[in-house]
């Protein structure tokens, strides 16, 4: 695959560029808990990765008799984040910013809200390196709906069937399929069963992609 065939890039945030789903998995089985006095399980904290927060509440409550109430779990663990949050970028990954900025211009597209996501990327020092961010405040339906990504692609004024979409989880990757754009599944250890027809890459990996012409 070689990146410079493409116009644009749409990133996602969470688990893709920063190292920040174990926070997101630890506030909210802290929101379960202190809600409703059931402890998730480790296999619990690893299916959180797949779903959001409204999602899993609901189908906690289905699968424990619980009482949860999915928007109420969510603010709670939207709260919770940003008091244990460290901005972690992945290893490469501002490498591979710094490589692309300025050549090829990129989106940020997440499901995380606005205040999150601008603690983040200032803490990570990359706010620089976006030329747009769409987060769950600007749209109605969160991934694996295709809003975030077509409205990211929409407002770089690029062509969805010319625009690599980089994710990590299969509800981002759906996403990006759904918005008619390419995806690059990008491995940061997560154990994730992509499509088939999904490339799937670290970012040192497509550091060595980017000199590709």
């Amino acid at each position: 695959m070689k990146l410079w065939n493409y116009e644009a890039f749409v990133l996602d945030l969470d688990g893709t560029l920063i190292d920040s789903g174990k926070y997101h998995a630890r506030a909210f089985a802290d929101a379960v808990q202190e809600q409703s006095g059931y402890m998730l399980t480790a296999d619990e904290h690893h299916e959180f990765f797949a779903m959001h927060s409204t999602w899993f509440s609901t189908v906690l409550n289905k699968r424990h008799g619980l009482s949860l109430k999915p928007e109420s779990v969510l603010a709670q663990k939207r709260k919770r984040v940003e008091e244990i949050f460290v901005a972690e970028l992945f290893s490469g990954a501002r490498d591979f910013l710094e490589r692309w900025y300025g050549k090829k211009p990129m989106a940020l597209a997440t499901n995380s809200p606005l205040s999150f996501v601008q603690s983040a990327l200032k803490k990570a020092d990359v706010m620089k390196y976006f030329e747009c961010i769409t987060t769950a405040d600007d749209v109605v339906n969160r991934k694996p709906d295709p809003e975030v990504v077509e409205v990211s692609i929409q407002r770089l004024q690029a062509d969805p069937l010319n625009t690599l979409v980089f994710e990590d989880q299969l509800i981002g990757i759906e996403a990006a399929r759904a918005a008619g754009a390419k995806v690059i599944a990008v491995d940061n250890g997560q154990p994730v069963n992509y499509p088939v027809d999904v490339a799937v890459y670290n970012w040192s990996e497509l550091l060595k992609l980017s000199e590709m012409r």
